[in-house]
This record gives structure tokens, sequence and C-alpha cells, in this order.
């Protein structure tokens, strides 16, 4: 009995064994495809634990893949949500929050665009329970576009027609303009650093820092000057201090940089070519590339006549 005990034991060791074994060397997931059709995804954000999570401008859902998934599923149903496009999304693991940027979808030709929905929606990031639904403060006009949060728990938004920037102080139960200035004019991406805001305008291809000031107020604008002209600057990631993320999606010019900005230059840092690449996330030491296949969308899309499936999030190496 002893002797088959001691087998038994050495079998469940060895098994455990090999299976960790098989762990550590099993392949790393680098593509994530998302389980649905026609979703054309223009915003992605990641958790401190690795799960990936990404907005559809086509159908208003939130789409989920679990760290180490090679799937996004969906995760926030329009169906119960009411959403119907979605732009940006970030989750902010300190508040357990997904912000996410919902707007009213395109308008058919002829129709008037049902702008007063535009909005930013709140989640738990854990459960995807509603939290709290925030209107733009220009309704008529606003389009949220991407958000970014503070290290005192503040949300940043960017207007992009009515160039400026608003903030969801925390706590708070509505939007507030933070700033509004035409030298910011079709702002898009936004990435928090050390005492600054930094933004991108991605028609007039042009990089800002927002100073911050200690009270919670917007400071001086500053036009950095880029080590290398942009291409229609697109979604932004903080990674700290004085540095972060920019995708650029002008078709075949687009790419992923890394931004360092020193006083008013910010030096450009080629990661990958990525055509039509709308926003990043980092996790752990890469990056998480969003394409957003716009270019098949009908009914403008150059490409409109063939298929963009599958939709997929792709990894490249951060050194």
């Amino acid at each position: 009995m002893k002797s088959l005990r001691k087998r038994v034991t050495f079998s469940l060791i060895m098994g455990a064994a090999l299976g960790m074994a098989a762990a550590a060397h099993a392949k790393p997931v680098t593509v994530v495809t998302i389980d649905d059709k026609a979703v054309f995804p223009e915003s992605i954000t990641s958790t401190k634990a690795g799960d990936l999570i990404i907005g559809s401008t086509s159908k208003g859902a939130v789409y989920r893949a679990k760290a180490g998934s090679a799937k996004a599923t969906l995760w926030l149903d329009p169906a119960k949500t009411g959403m119907r496009t979605v732009l940006g999304v970030f989750a902010d693991d300190a508040s357990n929050t997904l912000y996410v940027c919902s707007i009213a979808p395109p308008a058919a030709a002829g129709a008037a665009r049902q702008l007063e929905l535009a909005a930013v929606r709140t989640f738990d990031l854990k459960t995807g329970a509603a939290k709290g639904n925030y209107p733009m403060t220009d309704p008529s006009t606003a389009f949220c576009n991407d958000i970014a949060v503070g290290k005192d728990g503040a949300a940043y938004v960017s207007d992009t027609p009515n160039a400026q920037v608003l903030k969801l102080a925390k706590g708070a139960s509505a939007l507030t303009v933070w700033i509004k200035d035409e030298r910011i004019a079709s702002i898009d991406g936004l990435a928090v650093g050390d005492g600054a805001l930094y933004v991108n305008a991605v028609r007039t291809n042009k990089l800002f820092s927002i100073a911050m000031n200690a009270d919670g107020s917007a400071g001086a604008i500053t036009e950095l000057t880029p080590s290398l002209p942009l291409a229609n600057p697109d979604g932004m990631r903080g990674l700290g201090g004085n540095k972060f993320l920019q995708a650029e999606n002008s078709g075949t010019a687009g790419r992923i940089t890394e931004v360092t900005v020193t006083g008013d230059k910010a030096n450009i840092r080629v990661l990958k070519a990525a055509p039509g690449a709308t926003a990043i996330t980092k996790v752990g030491n890469v990056v998480w590339v969003n394409d957003a296949k716009f270019a098949y969308r009908p009914p403008n899309g150059p490409l409109k006549d063939q298929s963009p499936e599958p939709f997929v999030e792709t990894a490249i190496p951060f050194k």
C-alpha cells in the first residue's frame, strides 16, 4: 500500500511539473481575434491584469479578451447599454472603472445626426455593471473621442469639433470644460504626463503639452515640435513622466511610435509601421495595436466592396 501511495504521489508530482514546464514553454499570444463581424474597432485599453478591452464604432459593443486569450468576446452588449457607436475606451484599475466615449452613429444621407447622445459612460471594470452617464457639454456639436485619467482620479476627454478638453473630476456629477482653444482644433488623443496633459490634433498633425496646475486647472499650451512629421496622429497612451505611445492612422504611412517630450521638442521613435492604426495599449513588454480597418467600411471606404474580416489586435515588442 505504501508503495502504491508513493507511485501515485510521484505521478502527481511529475504531472504537475510537466504541466508547469509546458506552460512555461507555451507560445505567448500575439494576435487576439474579435469574435464578431463588421466591428470596426476604434480604441483599445487594458487592465493591470492584462485583459484587453475594445470598442466597436459600428455596433456600440465592447469586447473583452482575458489575459492570455486569443479571442475577444462580447462583454458590454449594446442591447443592454443603449450605446450605438463607441470610440475611446479607458480602463482605470484604481477606481475600478471603464470609461467609454459613446456617440450617435453617423446619419444616413440627408438626415440630421443625433449628437445629443454624445456622452462619457462609465462601467464597473470587473462586472460591466453601468455606473454613470455624463453628457458632453455641447450636445449640439460634441464628439467624445478619447479619454485619459490623471493620478488624482480625474478623467480628461477630447471633444474634437469643439477644440476642447472636458474634465470629469473625481466624484463629480457632470463634465466641465477644462480648456478650450482653437490651437488644439481637431484634438484627438490624450495622455497624462508629469505635470502636463499631452494632446494631438488628427487633422492638423500637431502635438501639444498643456500644463496641469496644482489646483487642477489648465495652464499654458505649448506646441511641440516633433522630430518627424506626423501622419494623422490618433490614440495615445501615457508611459509615465514625459513619454507616451502614439498611433498614427494615415493609411500606408500609419505607424506606432514612442514620443519623448523635452521642453518644446517631441522626439519620435518609430516602433513599427502599422497602416490604419488608431489606438494602442501597453501590457508588460508588448504594445497591442488596434487596426480599425475603416477603409473597408461602407458607404465611403475605398475598399468597401472587400471583406474586412477578421478584426484583430496585434502585439508588437516594446523595448
